[in-house]
């Protein structure tokens, strides 16, 4: 019997795989939407909603009241930034998964453009985010381009804080992008001298995500990319 923990594709992904050797396989969501029910396209597949307490005999209770006993508890949960490598004397640091300060998710504003972090957003178009954030990177290097100077970054940075501060947004989702919103690859290529990423490639992005989001118990089974690019046609 195994707990999975985590709501995202990949949650979804790694169950369908256990439950093909698992005898019961146990998804475990803090969303408070989660429908607690037994998946529709499997026989051994439950979901339920957050995990209150486990106990040593290894008995999981969720919040929707119900318990097993479970032989594994598998973390699907997301990543930890962590750079045990990196020694800036306290200049950088990761605070609840905050990799700080930053401007831009990109450069520490005290040892810019020296140091630069590339790929720290999540949920993005990410081959491409990591691409704009490459070319800015490097025209700051080479001098082509010219960054704010350091108050002004950190200035930025601070405002960025207080925002999310102010609309309830957790310091660990720092990194998050809106998924369904491009403005800093917008922003990051009029950096670089580029246009905006093509509108058809953010349609296509979008309704990629919603699709995921709706049809996440086989969603790659019942994958149709015609269907998500009428646009490009």
């Amino acid at each position: 019997v195994v707990v999975m923990i985590g709501s995202g594709p990949s949650a979804f992904d790694i169950s369908r795989e256990i439950a093909t050797v698992a005898k019961e396989v146990h998804l475990s969501s803090r969303s408070p939407n989660v429908k607690v029910s037994k998946l529709d396209k499997h026989h051994n597949i439950w979901q339920h909603s957050e995990i209150v307490r486990v106990t040593e005999d290894g008995t999981v209770a969720f919040q929707d009241g119900s318990s097993v006993h479970a032989d594994t508890i598998f973390h699907c949960t997301g990543y930890k930034y962590n750079f045990p490598f990196l020694e800036t004397k306290g200049i950088v640091s990761v605070e609840d998964n905050r990799v700080g300060p930053l401007y831009k998710h990109v450069f520490p504003p005290k040892l810019a453009p020296s140091l630069s972090f590339v790929g720290i957003p999540d949920r993005g178009v990410s081959f491409l985010l990591m691409e704009l954030q490459s070319k800015w990177i490097a025209g700051a290097l080479s001098g082509k381009l010219q960054l704010p100077s350091e108050e002004e970054m950190l200035a930025d940075v601070k405002e960025n804080y207080q925002q999310m501060e102010e609309s309830g947004i957790p310091k660990h989702h720092t990194h998050f992008l809106e998924a369904f919103k491009f403005e800093y690859q917008d922003w990051i290529s009029a950096q670089v001298g580029l246009p905006p990423p093509d509108e058809r490639l953010k349609e296509v992005f979008r309704q990629m995500i919603m699709y995921v989001i709706l049809n996440k118990d086989g969603f790659r089974d019942e994958w149709d990319i015609e269907s998500l690019t009428p646009a490009t046609t």
